[in-house]
């Protein structure tokens, strides 16, 4: 395990009562009201007991606590090591302040990381992913961040993919990562239709006094919806394993025709219907379309259309 049991909620749960005694304010019903929402259902009655009657001195009869430092919970050194490869991650200062940063790097300076990105290859992942250490970059994916938060619209400056700039308001309701595409999008609503928007196409935004639509969840996007494509797989080139790996977080399902031919259902989300089609293409002849008609059409829609720029250059 990562993480310690003796960092488990036992131990937390035992600190904020400590803290709580140490503040003068607890009693019995406070004591097991700690324990009602930090332990687990089973522990209850263990936690309380145990304290009240003596049993883990560190509660007295009047509530009281001989224990004079606040209860802290030091990292063992597999978390601190877990901390140090994240700190090394290039996307971390998406989410941490600089500040921040650099107190952990300096409290961590002499600990070794747990893993490092050369640890880890993806044969098939694009190289032309988003610009962690841009500083225009990490200010607009913050305030996404917050206004994801703080249930809140943006007003946002956008270049679209054929590099028209665009001024809009949106509901983001989300932020996805592509691990092939090492890119990061929003899963938002603009004009009551659903869009993804990537972090990179942002010039510019700031958050609005606005408030989004009230508990928008991704069911309310519009022209969202489960559907499922069905493919046939030749397995040559051990291409139903690469299949398995390229699709595993899609829900899914597979039989075996024959001997090297398989049958795989993949059920998705609309708004991923673009990036299926991609990597359902990356296969070449190993992976056939059977139904629906409709990513047939898509399929057949992409090859046309790479043809043709073939036939312009």
């Amino acid at each position: 395990m990562l993480f310690s049991e003796i960092y488990s909620a036992y131990y937390n749960t035992v600190a904020s009562i400590i803290s709580c005694s140490q503040k003068g304010k607890l009693d019995s019903d406070i004591l097991y009201e700690i324990v009602k929402k930090s332990a687990f259902p089973e522990s209850f009655m263990t936690i309380g007991s145990a304290l009240e009657s003596g049993k883990w001195p560190l509660i007295k009869k009047d509530y009281s606590t001989n224990i004079k430092n606040i209860p802290t919970m030091p990292l063992s050194m597999l978390q601190k090591r877990w901390l140090k490869a994240l700190c090394n991650d290039k996307r971390i200062r998406l989410f941490v302040d600089d500040e921040v940063l650099a107190k952990l790097k300096s409290h961590l300076k002499d600990v070794e990381p747990l893993f490092t990105e050369n640890d880890y290859y993806l044969y098939d992942k694009y190289s032309d992913g988003d610009p962690y250490e841009d500083a225009e970059y990490i200010k607009n994916f913050r305030t996404v961040i917050k206004a994801i938060h703080q249930n809140k619209k943006i007003s946002l400056e956008y270049t679209g993919r054929f590099g028209q700039q665009k001024r809009f308001v949106c509901e983001p309701y989300k932020i996805e990562y592509s691990e092939k595409d090492d890119k990061f999008r929003i899963i938002s609503k603009v004009k009551n239709r659903h869009s993804i928007l990537n972090v990179a196409r942002i010039d510019s935004c700031e958050l609005t006094e606005t408030s989004k639509t009230d508990d928008l969840s991704e069911e309310d996007l519009p022209d969202n919806r489960r559907t499922s494509v069905t493919l046939e797989i030749y397995d040559e080139r051990k291409a139903m394993e690469r299949v398995m790996l390229a699709f595993a977080h899609f829900e899914k399902s597979a039989v075996q025709i024959s001997d090297d031919v398989y049958q795989l259902t993949l059920n998705y989300d609309s708004f991923d219907e673009t990036e299926l089609v991609v990597r359902v293409l990356s296969f070449g002849p190993m992976v056939k379309v059977l139904e629906p008609e409709g990513f047939r059409n898509l399929i057949q829609e992409r090859i046309s259309n790479q043809i043709e720029l073939m036939k312009r250059k």
